[in-house]
């Protein structure tokens, strides 16, 4: 247990400033953050996005990419800082056995690295379809959760998933992959749905400061994602 003083919640801004503005301030730290939507909706370049502008306010970022991270669009992002690629440690993961290994190394590299802000897997669900029962995979994911769940309490840092969505055929809908243990552990919830015009929304979902209701509208551009077309 960690005793720890009443303060402002402390935030990780994405450097978007619509999103941000959403977001009372950018992502959460001390707790998990979840994106989820449809493949190529804008997930992973917020996560990049968002690693980027954390990099540059002179902290660090663990990132584990199940997706086959692109080092081009990064760079990109950065407009080809020469900075960013000293503040990352990417973990690149084949399965999900590897995916846990990957979080484990995580939690033992916080224990060196006093300036991790901010720990990134994109995809959280790509290797993996939870059911619900007790399967191995869904343990090792449960696993995971708590672990970084953990990390979030000792270290103070933010962590931030992204996420898939398939439709559920008894529901009529569709959702988020990892149903009610994804759920329990990410404080923060958004989704990214795609409009017209390349226009994308976010929507907050759960969070424990702002209605459910609060929502933008972002562009995925050369430079990464932007406020305007």
């Amino acid at each position: 247990m960690k005793l720890k003083n009443i303060e402002e919640d402390r935030k990780l801004p994405t450097g978007i400033g619509c999103i941000d503005q959403t977001l009372g301030g950018g992502f959460d730290r001390g707790v998990m953050n979840q994106v989820f939507g449809e493949g190529g909706v804008g997930k992973t370049n917020i996560a990049m996005q968002t690693a980027v502008n954390t990099i540059l306010s002179g902290k660090k970022v663990i990132y584990i990419d199940t997706e086959g991270f692109s080092s081009t669009r990064f760079m990109q992002i950065s407009r080809n800082s020469p900075d960013v690629s000293r503040g990352i440690f990417l973990y690149r993961v084949m399965d999900l056995s590897d995916q846990e290994v990957a979080v484990i190394k995580a939690e033992k590299l916080l224990e060196k690295e006093k300036d991790v802000d901010l720990l990134i897997i994109d995809s959280f669900t790509a290797l993996v379809r939870l059911e619900r029962d007790d399967s191995p995979k869904n343990v090792s994911v449960q696993k995971q959760l708590k672990i970084m769940n953990a990390m979030c309490t000792e270290y103070d840092i933010g962590v931030l998933i992204t996420n898939q969505i398939y439709y559920d055929i008894e529901g009529g809908h569709t959702t988020p992959y990892g149903g009610f243990f994804l759920d329990h552990f990410s404080k923060t919830i958004v989704e990214l749905r795609r409009e017209q015009d390349n226009r994308r929304r976010l929507l907050i979902k759960k969070h424990r400061s702002i209605p459910d209701t609060a929502e933008t509208s972002f562009y995925i551009t050369e430079y990464g994602i932007s406020c305007v077309p």
